[in-house]
């Protein structure tokens, strides 16, 4: 909900009548973004106690993938740009509210930078 209204990201969108069992909370910034964008933004995170990571890189880049079938960068174009701009945020069944709020708060002031 604290998330929301920043117009930079997107959040995940869950249909009301399904129900997720959350293990991961990604975001999206939008595609005014680049990966190089998005790796300075989990650095300066970082620098405020904040640690988040890229998501995962794609699955037809995964070794196995690339080995097994062939997919080399390029052939998902639109899955690799998308990759490029996720951030999983701090999440976990005991993250308070505090620390939930200073992640928050320091991705707003990092975007509005």
């Amino acid at each position: 909900k604290l998330l929301k209204d920043i117009k930079l990201i997107k959040i995940p969108c869950v249909a009301p009548d399904v129900k997720l069992s959350w293990f991961v909370y990604v975001v999206e910034l939008n595609d005014k973004y680049t990966i190089k964008d998005r790796d300075i933004l989990i650095n300066k995170m970082a620098q405020k106690g904040v640690s988040c990571s890229n998501y995962f890189p794609p699955i037809h880049l995964q070794p196995f993938y690339r080995k097994m079938f062939g997919f080399k960068p390029g052939d998902f174009p639109v899955t690799e740009k998308v990759s490029e701009r996720t951030i999983a945020l701090p999440f976990y069944n005991n993250l308070s509210l505090d620390n939930i709020a200073k992640t928050v708060s320091s991705l707003k002031t990092i975007l509005n930078q």
